[in-house]
């Protein structure tokens, strides 16, 4: 099974990589930081299953490149690429936010949810809400991952 994960926190990257490993004794994990490089790389490669955030910033940061802007819902603006050049992936989104957004239009983790599933129903398979403090996330992931391998 050929997983990318998009993501730009260091953080939840290793924290992922170890729940890969040690549920699934998965360590081939392909990592891309930013829309653009999750984006070429999801065009140029065939993967089974995309683990997805959704606030991510448009480029990769580097020692001379800031990352751009910071796409709130560059996980959402991913999905639409890939569904405009029919590149299907089942993706899991995994997110550290319950509101995405600026006040007046922010939108509620349950509503960006219904919102996804309802827009790519064959793509997005759900969402685990990761926290740094809590193991719930690791549970919600099993989860979704799980479901997907037994359709595979």
């Amino acid at each position: 099974m050929k997983i990318l994960l998009i993501e730009d926190d260091k953080k939840k990257i290793e924290d992922i990589k170890e729940f890969l490993l040690t549920f699934y004794n998965y360590s081939s994990l392909v990592i891309k930081e930013s829309y653009q490089s999750g984006l070429r790389e999801l065009i140029k490669v065939k993967y089974d299953l995309l683990l997805l955030d959704m606030s991510i910033p448009t480029w990769d940061k580097s020692i001379n490149e800031s990352g751009g802007n910071f796409e709130k819902f560059g996980g959402y603006k991913i999905l639409k690429e890939i569904t405009r050049k029919k590149k299907p992936i089942d993706t899991v989104l995994i997110t550290m936010f319950d509101d995405f957004g600026e006040s007046d239009t922010s939108v509620t983790l349950q509503h960006l949810n219904k919102l996804l599933t309802e827009e790519f129903p064959t793509l997005y398979k759900g969402v685990a809400y990761y926290n740094t403090r809590e193991d719930n996330w690791k549970t919600e992931l099993d989860l979704l991952i799980k479901s997907y391998m037994k359709k595979v």
